[in-house]
């Protein structure tokens, strides 16, 4: 038998996929330490550089989430697409060896 055209690790993209939402759980769960850390910035121009900073970072990082979500599915879309494929195709294959 040959060596087939197209090889997919599933494991690999099953680690992909929970590798993605635990990225995307850190960058949303960094919102609720934003809140704990302002009272270590003082006060004065640094305080209100930092909340630039924060403000312009979240929108950022809301960014960010959005994208690994995205990216999320498309890796689970693509593993489910390649393993409904794998199934048609060993059906196909039984019912040719019956015939």
């Amino acid at each position: 038998m040959a060596d087939p055209d197209l090889t997919v690790n599933y494991e690999f993209l099953a680690d992909c996929e929970r590798k993605l939402g635990q990225l995307k759980k850190t960058f949303e769960d960094i919102e609720n330490r934003r809140d704990d850390m302002d009272k270590h910035w003082g006060a004065g121009a640094i305080a209100d550089v930092m909340v630039a900073f924060v403000n312009n970072w979240d929108d950022y990082r809301t960014r960010l989430v959005e994208s690994l979500e995205s990216v999320g599915e498309m890796v689970s879309g693509t593993k489910k697409a390649f393993m409904d494929l794998d199934v048609q195709l060993a059906e196909q294959g039984k019912k040719k060896q019956k015939q």
